[in-house]
């Protein structure tokens, strides 16, 4: 709901929930804005100092994974007539997961945010929800992953952009381009490469490149008042939130291309809203064409702004959009996830096997944030869901490939299904020249250990000689040992303390020459983080499969 709608709703208060019990995992000082979804809020938490006051209520647990009686203990028999369950939920070790929820009767809602990066960021959280049993979830970052969500039967889905900023307008705007974010940032390998590329060729072709840190909010909303064009890049392929702001501050976005699947495009028209790049000379090229051009660039950063400012809410709006979709169903229908095609699938698998294709995904999906580009090979029949997850990803270049032209057609029509024929090229294995070009590779197990020889040979000999392979399904000895005829080594997760040690500093080392522009071990990093679950299996080939213990 955006300001506007609110302001013409003026009963809205009205319709929020009496109680709200809200999992919390900052402290007192850093709350939302009240209301957050209820007119008396009880927010718990271990960082939070106990206090209450008309409006709120803050209760201090013993951690983080507490059992909800813990909360419950310390609630007057007024406060304990709770209409609603609010958790923030993302993957980490400082956020709350409250337990044994079913013993307050009232439904339970998720605020899902990142889960397009740190550990176990996707099944994490369903598995936590699926025990506690969620129906209703916003997901804030990533709409790309609503499918999975919708699958595991949490039907009641859908994106919820965070709060944009309101900016006042102003016509004295710095010429030029404007980044802020850190200079280097090792989780953010990307964006840290495209400040060193703009602050390199930008002054080439005479553009003013003004560079800022990480800024406080005040400043940080001065700063994009001022400027007249922002360049950003996503962490991994996500809906950022700079987007939005960004535009509403009346600024000329460069935004990096996104999948289709993150609603992005449902939104905003590149070239009539924003302006998206491939790569950093794609960049380069665009910024150069529209500084010499400012009447298009102002044209296209006011019709943003209009943009952003019609489609998308305020902190004010979040208490009611939250309680109209748990209570009503009712949202926006271009945030739902049965927008994205892939919910509507009919192909039918297993339990085990969607474990196996969100763990692979979560670790490919690591993978593309560190890497510039990854060319990514699949050969599997019975399983293509895997090939339509990856299709968020937009530097994974995606080609599935099969011994048949029959097998070919089939899974063309498929992807034209769900919406990713345009993200994966398809072929027949004998029409690919070029041998040794892939990253990575993905199979499945089959019936017959002759047609299981051919198969692995055919990929062999697509995959680089430093590579990592992926195979769906449970290994005999037998292909096993066909494997590794062709050098494929199992990869073993490593606990022991030194070896974790080791990989630590060896990380440190290729970030260092990556952040001085040399990085000369790009195949280190193809080595999976997240460990298989049944019925994935993962093997490395070359001499990263004898060095597993570095990074």
């Amino acid at each position: 709901m955006t300001s506007k709608n609110l302001a013409e709703d003026k009963n809205y208060f009205e319709k929020l929930p009496n109680i709200a019990l809200i999992a919390w995992h900052l402290d007192n000082e850093i709350t939302h804005p009240y209301p957050f979804c209820g007119k008396r809020e009880i927010f718990c938490g271990p960082k939070l100092q106990n206090k209450d006051t008309i409006t709120r209520k803050y209760i201090r647990t013993s951690g983080t994974h507490f059992d909800i009686d813990e909360v419950l203990s310390q609630l007057n028999e007024n406060d304990q007539k709770i209409d609603l369950i609010c958790t923030i939920l993302e993957a980490g070790n400082t956020i709350c997961f409250p337990k044994n929820l079913s013993k307050i009767k009232c439904p339970k809602f998720a605020n899902v945010c990142d889960t397009h990066h740190l550990m176990y960021p996707i099944s994490t959280i369903i598995n936590y929800m699926k025990r506690e049993n969620f129906e209703h979830m916003l997901l804030s970052a990533q709409p790309a992953h609503l499918h999975f969500f919708y699958e595991a039967g949490i039907r009641h889905s859908a994106f919820l952009p965070r709060d944009k900023v309101n900016f006042e307008t102003v016509n004295n705007k710095k010429s030029g381009v404007t980044y802020i974010g850190k200079r280097w940032k090792s989780s953010h390998p990307r964006r840290s490469r495209m400040g060193q590329f703009l602050e390199k060729n930008l002054p080439k072709n005479n553009i003013p490149y003004h560079y800022y840190n990480r800024l406080p909010a005040p400043i940080w909303r001065k700063v994009l008042r001022h400027s007249k064009m922002v360049v950003i890049s996503s962490l991994n392929g996500q809906f950022t939130t700079q987007i939005y702001n960004i535009l509403c501050a009346g600024a000329l976005c460069f935004v990096d291309e996104l999948s289709s699947k993150t609603f992005l495009y449902q939104f905003f028209e590149p070239g009539k809203h924003l302006v998206t790049w491939r790569n950093f000379e794609d960049l380069l090229e665009k910024i150069i064409y529209y500084y010499n051009h400012p009447t298009e660039a102002e044209a296209i950063a006011k019709a943003g702004k209009l943009q952003a400012e019609n489609n998308f809410g305020t902190s004010e709006s979040l208490a009611l959009t939250i309680s109209e979709f748990v209570f009503e169903n009712k949202i926006d229908p271009r945030f739902l996830a049965i927008n994205d095609d892939r919910c509507q699938q009919k192909r039918v698998e297993s339990p085990k096997y969607f474990n196996a294709r969100v763990r692979l995904y979560e670790n490919i999906q690591e993978l593309h944030r560190i890497h510039e580009s990854i060319k990514l090979i699949s050969m599997t029949e019975k399983n293509l869901k895997p090939s339509a997850d990856l299709a968020d990803l937009p530097r994974l270049r995606i080609t599935h490939a099969f011994i048949s032209d029959n097998s070919k057609n089939e899974t063309d029509l498929y992807f034209q299904s769900v919406g990713v024929s345009h993200q994966i090229k398809t072929t027949i294995i004998n029409k690919i020249q070029r041998s040794s070009s892939y990253d990575i590779g993905i199979l499945e197990t089959l019936e017959k250990q002759t047609d299981w020889k051919v198969l692995v040979k055919s990929i062999s000999r697509l995959l680089k000689p430093n590579s990592v392979l992926w195979v769906l399904g449970k290994l005999t000895s037998s292909e096993r040992e066909i494997l590794k005829s062709e050098g494929f080594k199992p990869y073993n997760f490593n606990k022991n303390s030194i070896v974790l040690q080791i990989k630590k500093y060896s990380r440190k080392v290729c970030f260092l020459f990556w952040q001085l522009g040399m990085y000369p071990f790009p195949y280190l990093t193809l080595k999976p983080p997240m460990e298989p679950v049944p019925n994935l299996n993962v093997f490395l080939r070359g001499w990263q499969a004898y060095f597993s213990f570095l990074y």
